[in-house]
């Protein structure tokens, strides 16, 4: 694991992040503005391979609980895709990381921890809106990472 004072342009984004950016009516802070930054920045935008699909399930979940209308959601999938988060594959050396990062974040699942070992392997900031993830991660020592709210 690197050192928190080694920084990059590179940003994994999660899945809650990116729902309150293409849902903003979800969010409890805006976080338009820092796509907008780091775009401006010229910063990379990152997320593991499962990214698509827990961000359409959550915004299928808005639709289904009626919060959204199906045109809503279909926009929101489209204004996801226009983020333009580059998607990295899930190779044996990401996914063993994952389950690392999981254990330390004491997970039953390895969903958060190939957001931490994406993250530690490319040396660059997890950004998310979960406060939750963000506290434990920080706890087990990626002090990289960053909540939206903070």
């Amino acid at each position: 694991m690197r050192s928190s004072s080694t920084r990059s342009a590179t940003i994994v984004i999660d899945a809650s992040l990116a729902v309150w950016a293409v849902l903003p009516l979800f969010a409890t802070v805006d976080v338009v503005d820092r796509f907008v930054d780091w775009r401006q920045r010229g910063c990379r935008l990152v997320a593991p391979a499962h990214w698509p699909a827990e961000c359409t399930s959550a915004i299928r979940r808005a639709v289904h609980a009626r919060a959204i209308s199906d045109d809503q959601g279909h926009r929101a999938l489209g204004d996801l895709m226009r983020l333009e988060v580059e998607v990295m594959p899930a190779d044996e050396p990401l996914c063993r990381a994952a389950l690392e990062w999981a254990a330390r974040l004491g997970q039953a699942r390895a969903y958060d921890g190939f957001y931490c070992a994406l993250a530690d392997e490319l040396q660059g900031e997890l950004w998310t809106a979960d406060q939750r993830l963000a506290r434990t991660a920080q706890q087990a020592g990626a002090t990289w990472t960053h909540w939206i709210g903070g």
